[in-house]
């Protein structure tokens, strides 16, 4: 009988974005995200290992549309993070 992770929350450094990420799982889906550009370690467990909702939202709406093919699952999220924070500041500064 093999054995079944039901929750699993991981801390994974991405050097290439410069940001640590977190991602929570419920039965091998992602239910929770958060991130932190650059920093210690230390700063990212006390101020930002909790869901970040509406990040989490934007990644399962966008999700389906990222190319699964040729990227893993750490760099879908971290390409969803860009757009989610690129979306932020378009929506923060928009006019209307």
């Amino acid at each position: 009988m093999k054995n079944v992770i039901v929750e699993s929350s991981e801390i994974v450094w991405c050097p290439g974005d410069d940001r640590y990420v977190v991602i929570f799982k419920s039965n091998d889906e992602i239910v929770g995200l958060n991130y932190m550009q650059g920093g210690e370690l230390f700063d990212f467990r006390k101020y930002y290992c909790e869901v970040d909702k509406d990040l989490t939202n934007f990644f399962k709406a966008i999700e389906p549309y990222l190319n699964h093919e040729d990227n893993d699952e750490i760099t879908r999220v971290n390409m969803a993070i860009w757009a989610h924070f690129e979306y932020a500041n378009l929506r923060d500064g928009s006019k209307y």
